[in-house]
């Protein structure tokens, strides 16, 4: 009689609330929980999949607690698989897929590389500062290392909490709190030189769509998503003024290992909530848009496409769809290349440069420009948007010149001497009037010394006698 083989079915009992997940006798695992309901009552979920990693991670999705992955698969999986796990199952559907990109492409670049087949526990407080030391030595700027290390702090968080760990070790990691950048003065200047501003603006009257779109970057300070997104009904030619409400912005979409499959380019907020904001235009400016606008009426005539009403886009394509940032760049970058502007490294943000540094130039109020700007810290305009050429520094001294040339200096020490003969005459006279009853110590002290001069004078005319 032969033996019936028996298959072994793996079981994994877990606390209460916690679910359970074990393999049917089919081959197919299935894991359940149980969920609380919006009236309070305990349900059962039951989800099925090919893995018992696969019902380890719906699981959490569903519970949101990371101590499930413990007794799981994951619990084998080394420190890099843990993170991405992490990143696509939390990071993911609670910050916008740009931001997610960012995390993602930190991790990859900057972690990922260094301690990616190392095992959780093996990842302490010297590995990590290794790991920062070697960023910080490569150049990167203290800025994305600070970011990279918040990656480690927030993923050593969701370990603590479900028992991965017993310690957060990023805690004791020092970064330097700034940059140490060599003066490169060079290319500190990152506006539009001034001798070469009017010869910009001359060729770009040769091209009828960069002209309005690269003025309005260099006489309202848009930022480029905030043009290309731009309304006819932003506008208020009568005012004199754009408001601006809305960014073009690109929203990726992943695969389940973070990698980046597509882009859709779409309108959307600001970059930030104080880049909403209404800004001041100047004449010039104002006649451009009206010529561009003239421009659009024309298509509109040729085509049926009606590229006037309120909503819009200001600066689209010829169908009345959303330009893209690299489509636009690509027609700027021929422009530079045709009359010799790439040299000077212009781009886009070139614009917005130049525009602060006109205002700053002119005096303006940093508080008033940060507003202008849409900046959330006046920091930002005063550190990054204000630059400066060695002209500035020639006028400076020139100031100083004036201030202290030779003749004034001759003067002003003839001067000095004029008012002190007479000042001196005073002190004395009054020293003369003063008893010893109103004076103070100090007076005495200078009546002494006043009076020693005087004998030492008389004893030195007698001796020449």
């Amino acid at each position: 009689m032969t033996k019936k083989k028996v298959k072994v079915i793996e079981k994994s009992r877990r606390k209460n609330g916690e679910g359970s997940i074990y393999q049917q006798k089919n081959g197919l695992w299935t894991g359940s929980v149980r969920v609380e309901s919006k009236d309070g009552s305990k349900k059962r979920k039951v989800v099925y999949g090919h893995s018992k990693e696969e019902i380890s991670k719906k699981l959490v999705e569903i519970t949101g607690k990371m101590n499930i992955l413990k007794e799981s698969a994951f619990a084998n999986k080394t420190f890099g698989k843990l993170v991405t796990d992490w990143l696509m199952l939390f990071k993911k559907p609670s910050v916008t897929p740009r931001t997610f990109e960012g995390w993602i492409r930190n991790y990859n670049v900057h972690i990922k590389p260094y301690i990616e087949n190392m095992q959780i526990e093996e990842v302490t407080t010297p590995v990590i500062q290794q790991v920062m030391n070697e960023l910080l030595a490569s150049g990167l700027a203290t800025g994305t290392v600070k970011k990279v290390k918040f990656i480690f702090n927030q993923f050593f968080e969701y370990a603590l909490e479900c028992e991965l760990v017993s310690n957060n070790p990023t805690l004791r990691v020092k970064i330097r709190s700034r940059d140490v950048k060599l003066s490169d003065k060079e290319n500190i200047y990152k506006a539009i030189p001034p001798e070469i501003r009017m010869n910009f603006l001359s060729k770009l009257n040769n091209h009828e769509f960069l002209k309005p779109l690269c003025m309005t970057a260099m006489f309202a300070g848009l930022r480029t998503g905030e043009m290309l997104a731009l309304r006819w009904e932003n506008i208020d030619f009568k005012n004199k003024i754009i408001n601006v409400k809305c960014g073009l912005t690109q929203i990726p979409t992943f695969d389940d290992k973070g990698k980046v499959l597509s882009r859709k380019t779409v309108i959307g907020d600001t970059k930030t909530a104080c880049s909403v904001r209404t800004v001041p235009i100047p004449d010039l400016l104002v006649d451009a848009l009206k010529d561009w606008r003239k421009i659009q009426w024309v298509k509109k005539e040729l085509t049926g496409v009606d590229l006037l009403k309120p909503s819009a886009i200001v600066f689209c394509n010829a169908d009345g769809s959303v330009r893209t940032y690299a489509g636009t760049r690509h027609i700027f970058d021929r422009f530079k290349r045709r009359y010799g502007f790439d040299k000077y490294h212009i781009h886009f943000h070139t614009l917005r440069h130049t525009y602060s540094n006109m205002l700053f130039e002119a005096n303006e109020n940093p508080k008033i420009i940060q507003a202008l700007l849409g900046h959330k810290s006046v920091k930002t305009t005063l550190t990054v948007y204000n630059s400066v050429d060695k002209s500035y520094f020639k006028e400076a001294t020139d100031k100083l010149n004036n201030l202290f040339s030779n003749e004034k200096m001759a003067e002003f020490k003839e001067l000095q001497k004029k008012k002190d003969i007479p000042a001196l005459k005073r002190n004395i006279d009054i020293l003369d009037d003063i008893s010893e009853k109103e004076t103070d110590p100090e007076i005495l002290m200078l009546e002494k010394l006043l009076a020693e001069k005087k004998a030492r004078k008389k004893n030195l005319d007698e001796e020449m006698e």
